[in-house]
């Protein structure tokens, strides 16, 4: 299959996931990934915004402000909250069920990530050609969501990978930094401008401290989701010598057989590569001017797909700790075999590497035009 062909199939795939809510199931296949995250889940609408689904993006914004509505009170209580115990359950949670509600079980779910991840997606979409009405639907909730990210800015949460709950993460910050920077944008708010600074300083602090971007404020170990400072956010140049040294580290101790690793140790699964942190890295070569880097991170994602299109969540594990893998199948199946964000970042990187938009032929058929159901329209 064509790279053209290849992208358009992966846009398709993420059409047809989108459910009628506007959400974003993170995986069609995977019984334990039956909810949208913000964080994903924006990346995803980020996608299609270069894909040109302008339409389907704005779906899951709206979205993003139907189920954040009720969450008001908590976001502006957040400081108030979160010096009692049992905090991370009564914050508002990162992930949701797909009608937009909140879900309630013993999987972490305070992530302040997401968050931020949704307002610069949302300032990306309306930058690309999306509706500039739609922000004064939603003007509401982006305003709550901006001063909640303000509050929780540098308070300690579980990270992407739903660990270390008490500490301060660099790709978090790096999310809460983009959206507030894209707060201060789309809503005129110089305290959002200040308080992305701040986080911006506390970032540079850190990678001073450790010679690299850290998995962590206390954990100097090396974690791929740091790539995200540089690609998409956008928050670190690829210049900048914590940066390089991050991705010197990555590639010394997380590469397999092409693909990135999450951490050194990392066991879920037994540890394999995954197509949304090579993707990233192969954003960070692109930025850095290496276009044959990044077209060796694209070939090891195009090798990744099945026949039947789809993308998984991680790859090559079962080699890495054999035991740990088999011990995660027996608890929750094989990983999933179709991570919707990993045909997102797959998108983002094809795109960013030359092809252009207008290649991507979307199918008739496609989910680009479901309805909301009544009463899951837009926010006010």
């Amino acid at each position: 299959m064509s790279r053209p062909d290849r992208v358009a199939a992966s846009v398709t795939a993420l059409l047809k996931h989108q459910s009628a809510y506007g959400s974003f199931v993170a995986s069609p296949d995977s019984g334990q990934y039956q909810f949208c995250w913000l964080r994903d889940s924006s990346f995803i609408a980020r996608a299609l915004d270069a894909a040109g689904e302008q339409a389907a993006a704005a779906r899951y914004h709206r979205w993003v402000a139907g189920a954040l509505a009720p969450l008001r009170p908590a976001m502006a209580d957040a400081a108030t909250l979160a010096d009692r115990p049992g905090a991370s359950r009564r914050l508002p949670p990162a992930r949701f069920a797909l009608d937009g509600s909140t879900v309630r079980d013993d999987w972490p779910n305070f992530q302040i990530d997401g968050y931020g991840a949704w307002i610069w997606s949302l300032r990306e979409h309306l930058r690309l050609g999306g509706d500039r009405g739609l922000l004064e639907e939603i003007r509401a909730i982006v305003d709550a969501t901006w001063r909640y990210l303000d509050v929780m800015a540098l308070h300690p949460c579980f990270d992407v990978w739903e660990e270390h709950g008490d500490q301060v993460h660099p790709s978090t910050l790096a999310c809460v930094q983009a959206g507030l920077s894209a707060a201060a944008d789309l809503l005129d708010e110089p305290r959002a401008a200040v308080r992305a600074a701040e986080v911006e300083s506390y970032l540079l602090a850190l990678a001073a401290r450790y010679g690299r971007f850290p998995k962590s404020a206390s954990d100097g170990r090396v974690d791929a989701s740091t790539l995200w400072l540089c690609g998409p956010l956008g928050i670190v140049a690829p210049a900048e010598p914590a940066m390089a040294a991050t991705v010197d580290a990555i590639k010394a101790e997380l590469d397999l057989d092409g693909g990135i690793r999450r951490y050194p140790g990392d066991t879920f699964f037994g540890g394999g590569a995954w197509p949304v942190l090579t993707a990233s890295l192969g954003l960070y070569w692109l930025a850095a001017g290496d276009g044959q880097a990044a077209e060796e991170c694209l070939a090891w994602i195009e090798a990744k797909f099945d026949a039947e299109g789809r993308l998984g969540e991680q790859f090559g594990g079962e080699h890495v700790n054999p035991a740990m893998y088999r011990e995660w199948v027996v608890r929750w199946g094989h990983p999933a075999r179709d991570l919707l964000w990993s045909h997102a970042m797959y998108i983002l990187l094809a795109l960013a590497a030359g092809l252009s938009p207008d290649a991507t032929q979307i199918p008739e058929g496609s989910t680009s035009d479901t309805a909301f159901p009544e009463g899951h329209g837009p926010a006010t």
